[in-house]
């Protein structure tokens, strides 16, 4: 698992038919019907094909070293601690002789993005996928690990952030803002604004001490809904290869900002609160704040680099988010 920022293409060339038919006999999956690139898919490293004897995903051409072995180590381990529909069996062949590259396969799973169904869901609807969701995730982040950081893709052993989790997560809030600066306007009062948040979440996060498995990139491309006993409901969630041990909170973000961005600010409210049932609520929006406040430095760079630019301060449109989502 990495919490590494990965920006680079692996983008897979489509393979011919023969290479298809090749790859499905070696695994005795059938003969290929069609195949083609997933319209979702990290880095554009899938495939979906469809063969005689089902559906399937092919992921190849890994980031880094150990990426898919890890990825199988990390399904395997949810598979047989959870209850969570996750792609199994999830198989790795390394001979790169028929498409140039180790891959894995698994089974295509059941169900939709939910960015492609959202316009037709109604309020009821998307509450019932947040409190799903937010099951679904605290089911998740029930794994657990004595420190915080990274799993080595080979050894399987956690290699501890430095110096700490606070440190690690707060120099890196700092690094992006920076980075930041490249593309945007940020000024000595966002920086200092900035600061004072890091600042009163400091206490909190020098206490934490109970590190969760964490997804890392929880988001509606990489996860399925579907309507199973007549409501909505998670049917499927795949991709850990932004997996770490952390603070399990950092598993809403993108979701929270999804509903705010979709004008939905009561859906996320309801996400908030139903995860985090039984706990104090006044530390839950602490925390979150400053997860909040890592991603909207990344969007705040990502928006400025694309050319999307925001014309407001960077304090005032984070700040406008949190009053949006009821965040005190």
């Amino acid at each position: 698992m990495t919490a590494k920022l990965l920006f680079a293409s692996q983008a897979i060339a489509l393979p011919t038919k023969a290479q298809m038919n090749e790859l499905l006999a070696v695994h005795g999956l059938g003969k290929v019907l069609s195949f083609n690139g997933t319209k979702e898919g990290a880095m554009k490293q899938t495939l979906a094909i469809v063969s005689t004897e089902g559906e399937w995903i092919v992921k190849g051409n890994p980031i880094y070293e150990g990426q898919l072995d890890e990825e199988k180590y990390v399904i395997d381990c949810l598979a047989e601690k959870t209850s969570l529909k996750v792609p199994t069996p999830y198989i790795v062949h390394h001979d790169t002789d028929i498409l140039g590259f180790s891959y894995s396969i698994m089974p295509k799973m059941r169900g939709m993005h939910l960015h492609d169904v959202a316009h037709e869901l109604t309020m009821e609807d998307h509450s019932a996928v947040a409190k799903s969701l937010a099951s679904v995730l605290r089911e998740m982040h029930e794994w657990k690990s004595l420190s915080y950081g990274e799993l080595h893709p080979l050894k399987h052993s956690i290699e501890s952030f430095q110096p700490s989790y606070k440190d690690w997560l707060f120099n890196r809030i700092i690094h992006w803002f920076h980075d930041a600066k490249k593309y945007s306007t940020l000024t000595e009062a966002d920086e200092r604004w900035m600061f004072g948040e890091l600042k009163s979440a400091y206490d909190v996060f020098s206490k934490m001490n109970d590190p969760c498995f964490v997804m890392g990139d929880v988001k509606p491309g990489n996860f399925l809904v579907d309507q199973l006993d007549g409501q909505w409901a998670i049917s499927g969630l795949f991709d850990f290869t932004n997996s770490y041990f952390a603070d399990p909170l950092v598993d809403l973000t993108k979701m929270i900002l999804f509903y705010q961005r979709q004008e939905l600010p009561i859906i996320a409210n309801e996400f908030i609160l139903e995860y985090s049932t039984g706990q104090r609520l006044v530390e839950i929006q602490s925390r979150l704040r400053i997860h909040l406040l890592h991603q909207l430095v990344l969007d705040w760079g990502y928006f400025h680099a694309m050319g999307q630019p925001i014309h407001t301060s960077f304090e005032k449109w984070v700040k406008t988010i949190f009053i949006h989502l009821h965040l005190k």
